[in-house]
């Protein structure tokens, strides 16, 4: 999938498509409403269109030169931006809508299992927000 049709996808476009030869569709639930959506796509457009990312989103990471030990709860921000280099990406936004009080993200991937931890500090980053 290229940036290009990543961020159409993100934009909302092309959730009809036909999938891509080589991926397969996950499903991934995250709790939230419309407003942790649109920060999501906020962030992965900036991210994959080169631009700043927003400061809701690097407040919420931790500070790279203040780390001393390894924590779970949050992500630093270099750390995020090198999983979403294309060459350690593992999962690639294909369609996303709200359900029940949830997002439901479909994503593509090449195999099973795969990671994503970037993707659950993307939603958890949003919903903190």
């Amino acid at each position: 999938m290229t940036p290009a049709e990543e961020l159409r996808h993100l934009a909302g476009e092309g959730a009809e498509d036909a999938i891509p030869e080589g991926f397969v569709e996950d499903e991934v639930v995250y709790p939230g409403v419309a407003s942790v959506l649109e920060r999501a796509r906020e962030v992965m457009t900036a991210a994959i269109s080169g631009g700043p990312l927003p400061t809701w989103f690097t407040d919420q990471c931790h500070d790279d030169s203040a780390i001393r030990v390894c924590t779970l709860d949050r992500w630093s921000l270099r750390a995020w931006k090198f999983w979403l280099e294309p060459e350690n990406r593992r999962w690639w936004w294909w369609s996303a809508r709200i359900e029940g009080g949830e997002v439901r993200l479909t994503v593509l991937v090449r195999s099973r299992p795969y990671l994503r931890g970037s993707l659950d500090w993307l939603f958890r980053a949003a919903a903190l927000a």
